[in-house]
């Protein structure tokens, strides 16, 4: 009796440990197709299935593991019913699968639903931990309720519960996504009074916060901090800085970080390499920047599809798009294959130098290699089309994403108003603004100076200024483009009373008076006088 009873027990956990090994076997074998699009989360549920079916059911323990599984996956909403099914089945959750529920549901932005199983876990007597509290601050950071976040801080610290580096990492982080980096000092501060200290990698988020505010000086003042407290910075420390003081074009700073860096044994990866390759490109320093891309490779760290990008968009920036073409050709002896803006930067830099047919040809190419272009690609060859005088053909193009294409936005359809207008075909710009709403689009100043514009050189002055009040009806500004235009057009008609009358407007708080503005009064006083 006793042999028969542990025999059923062997059979039962053999049978048991089986169904694991296939799975966990599975889930290897998913690994390796993940390229081919197979999905583990079938073989998941089957085998939740199996273990919800089995007499005796097996410990909460092997539930866990399957739901943890799914929740890696981001099967949240399978993860949350399959945790009804257990309850149906008499299995009493533990703290792990109640944490696994708040965290499907923190990651589905039901905090409702989280709260209520922290409630639950408060119910059933659990001990709360770290890893469940991190959980509730992690979703209301990720769901946009960064203070919420830290008021639930505030109030488990008050009740003495200890929070771990994780806890204020994910605070930390969240505060400075949004911009409050002050906020996330001052909680960095409270952490360096407590048990736990901040690593590196939570001064890390406070030094990219504040170096993305513009505060680069006060980054590099944590940074000397972090260093006198004996935390070793690492790259990514260094990288921030060194793209902060790029930014201000402080390179004695950025020579400086970059010997710390030496000194201190930290390698630069490719992500430092490329942010002191776009700053070299924004400096015109493209030899340099050449240089810069020649070390890395001389240092072990291969140049990605970013490097190539900034080098091509650094030589079509200072027009020489010679070498921009030369660099893409050698992409695919490089391992790299061109995605969408590698070919923008190429046709927007081809159309800057009116070499419209070779931006054509780079198109097409697109099109045969089934690179879907976007709205800057199609943007770009309407507007080289326009300034290259080829209106009909960029109309072509236009009238093709209207058809099927990437949806036109404001700056495509400023770009056909001021070709249009500028052949003084105005009523066809006029019939092409409306349809902008009747896109759901909504024209922005430059739209309207566009056709004040094309008013303006048509001579149909009344036309204009009745635009000019529409803007004001819209809430929008006018900018002295938009007075110059208008005080151009009342000039040459011979209305410079009225043209006087929109100048001191400008004079007297509205946009900034320049030198073109001077320049039209002074025209027309002149002719004034000429004529008397």
């Amino acid at each position: 009796m006793l042999y028969a009873a542990t025999t059923t027990r062997l059979r039962y956990a053999i049978s048991k440990f089986s169904v694991f090994l296939r799975f966990f076997s599975d889930s290897q074998k998913q690994n390796a197709k993940k390229k081919s699009g197979f999905d583990a989360i079938d073989d998941a549920v089957a085998l939740f299935t199996r273990l919800i079916t089995m007499h005796p059911l097996p410990s909460v323990v092997e539930f866990n593991m399957i739901l943890g599984s799914i929740v890696k996956m981001k099967h949240y909403p399978t993860a949350i019913s399959l945790s009804k099914q257990m309850g149906l089945r008499g299995i009493t959750p533990s703290i792990v699968t109640l944490s696994i529920l708040i965290n499907c549901y923190c990651h589905l932005g039901h905090m409702g639903f989280a709260f209520s199983v922290l409630g639950m876990v408060l119910k059933r007597g659990y001990q709360l931990n770290a890893i469940t509290l991190t959980t509730i601050m992690k979703g209301l950071c990720i769901n946009g309720e960064v203070r919420k976040a830290l008021e639930f801080h505030d109030s488990v610290v008050a009740q003495g519960f200890l929070l771990d580096e994780v806890t204020y990492g994910t605070l930390i982080n969240g505060l400075c996504k949004i911009g409050l980096t002050r906020e996330a000092f001052e909680l960095l501060h409270k952490m360096e009074g407590q048990v736990v200290r901040p690593n590196v990698v939570i001064y890390n988020m406070i030094v990219d916060g504040l170096c993305k505010d513009g505060l680069v000086t006060e980054a590099r003042d944590l940074y000397s901090d972090v260093v006198g407290r004996g935390i070793d910075p690492d790259v990514f420390t260094y990288t921030c800085l060194i793209h902060g003081f790029c930014g201000l074009g402080q390179w004695r700073e950025v020579t400086r970080l970059l010997c710390d860096m030496v000194d201190r044994n930290v390698n630069l990866n490719v992500y430092t390499y490329n942010i002191l390759i776009d700053a070299l490109c924004k400096k015109g320093m493209l030899g340099k920047a050449h240089d810069m891309r020649n070390l890395m490779i001389e240092r072990g760290q291969r140049p990605d599809l970013v490097t190539f990008n900034t080098l091509m968009s650094g030589y079509c920036l200072y027009n020489d798009v010679v070498e921009a073409r030369k660099l893409f050709d050698t992409f695919a002896e490089c391992g790299i294959t061109p995605d969408v803006w590698s070919y923008n930067i190429l046709i927007i830099g081809y159309c800057k130098n009116n070499r419209i047919d070779e931006a054509l040809s780079l198109f097409n190419k697109m099109n045969y290699k089934k690179l879907a272009p976007n709205i800057v690609t199609y943007s770009s060859l309407i507007d080289g089309l326009c300034k290259s005088g080829r209106i009909s053909y960029a109309w072509e193009l236009f009238s093709a994403i209207h058809d099927g294409g990437p949806s036109p936005n404001v700056i495509t359809y400023n770009i056909m108003l001021d070709a249009l207008c500028k052949i003084q075909l105005v009523d066809k710009a006029i019939e092409l603004f409306n349809l902008m709403f009747e896109r759901g689009l909504t024209p922005n100043v430059s739209s309207y100076n566009i056709l004040i514009n094309g008013y303006c050189k048509s001579k149909r002055i009344d036309e204009a200024m009745n635009l000019f009040e529409e803007m004001h009806r819209r809430n929008l500004v006018p900018d002295s483009v938009t007075y110059n235009c208008l005080i151009d057009g009342l000039c040459k008609s011979g209305r410079i009373s009225h043209a006087w009358e929109l100048f001191n407007v400008m004079h007297d708080g509205g946009p900034p008076v320049d030198v073109i503005t001077y320049n039209i009064l002074f025209d027309a006083f002149s002719k004034i006088q000429h004529v008397i």
